[in-house]
């Protein structure tokens, strides 16, 4: 369908020409449906600015199914590398930014946004998994981004998948920005914004993976409340594997940091850090303690388990003897 001469064209002429609801919707499900065939002929959809102009209007329309279409078409057009770099350039970010908003409308009154939102969270994922520089610059760069999928976090109204794309969003981003690059000051306040997210180790994580370049270490010692937000994460109560992870990729990103000498010092000045690294040893040792104490208890149980039998067959001697000794 998509070889059609003039269809997909007059398909999102529809969109722009019609001021009922039903064409819209029609042609949104008709743009997804054509966006599911072979890779062969989806790229054709990211190079043809009338799609991508149609799926802008579709994304803010108020039906949700209409908003959900148009987010999944961008979200199939995105699965080939190359058309992320289209996607992200695309009238200098207005796809992004329209995917940006629907992921940050965390409105009580609008549940019905949460599949978009979804949808939405998770074609920045996996735009975000690009191996093409300058789709991930573009994201990195793009105004609001970072500090939306942060805040997303701290959402009320939001649900547990959204919150869970935008987690792994910051990590990934985590793993590309660095030192210089002008994008590491945002990543870093998001990333102080994010630090109550414990649900997934994705953001104890991204401080790990900015600890792990040694050019990040003082920029991240200095930057205003990262301290303490690393030190609640190296603190996080609970129990479970998953918890675990938390406090242990965020005491790896505190060793990594204090290879630095400038960045230790400062490290040694926070009363949170210090708390953690104490927990951390205590922990350490208690745990160690328990092996001992087990060790220990598994030893005693098997002397006296030695013991009973060799009473045992003492006593048993014994009366064996008796019976013989009274025939």
């Amino acid at each position: 369908m998509l070889r059609e001469v003039g269809l997909l064209d007059n398909i999102c002429r529809a969109v722009h020409n019609e001021r009922s609801d039903v064409p819209k919707q029609c042609s949104a499900l008709a743009i997804m449906n054509l966006s599911n065939g072979d890779m062969d002929h989806v790229p054709e959809m990211a190079r043809n600015d009338l799609v991508l102009e149609t799926l802008l209007k579709l994304m803010k329309e108020d039906n949700p199914e209409t908003r959900r279409n148009a987010v999944v078409t961008i979200f199939n057009v995105a699965c080939s590398d190359q058309n992320t770099v289209r996607l992200a350039r695309y009238r200098d970010g207005n796809i992004l930014e329209a995917l940006v908003e629907l992921v940050g409308s965390d409105d009580p009154v609008l549940r019905t946004h949460d599949e978009a939102r979804a949808n939405a969270a998770e074609t920045i994922f996996n735009m975000s998994c690009s191996e093409i520089s300058e789709t991930t610059d573009r994201m990195a760069n793009h105004a609001g981004l970072l500090e939306c999928l942060a805040i997303t976090l701290r959402g009320e109204h939001t649900g547990l998948e959204v919150k869970m794309y935008c987690s792994a969003t910051l990590r990934r981003m985590a793993e590309l920005i660095r030192h210089p690059m002008i994008a590491q000051g945002a990543l870093l306040s998001a990333l102080v914004k994010a630090a109550t997210w414990t649900n997934t180790d994705c953001i104890a994580e991204a401080f790990r993976a900015q600890a792990a370049v040694s050019e990040n270490c003082v920029i991240m010692a200095h930057h205003h409340g990262l301290l303490n937000a690393l030190s609640r994460l190296a603190l996080t109560r609970g129990e479970g594997p998953d918890v675990e992870k938390v406090r242990m990729a965020a005491c790896l990103a505190i060793e990594l940091m204090s290879r630095q000498d400038e960045a230790r010092a400062l490290l040694s000045q926070n009363e949170g850090i210090i708390m953690a690294l104490t927990k951390a040893s205590y922990g350490e040792e208690e745990r160690e303690a328990e092996d001992l104490r087990m060790s220990h208890m598994s030893e005693l149980e098997g002397s006296v388990t030695g013991f009973l039998d060799a009473s045992g067959r003492t006593g048993r001697v014994g009366e064996d003897e008796d019976d013989t000794s009274l025939q």
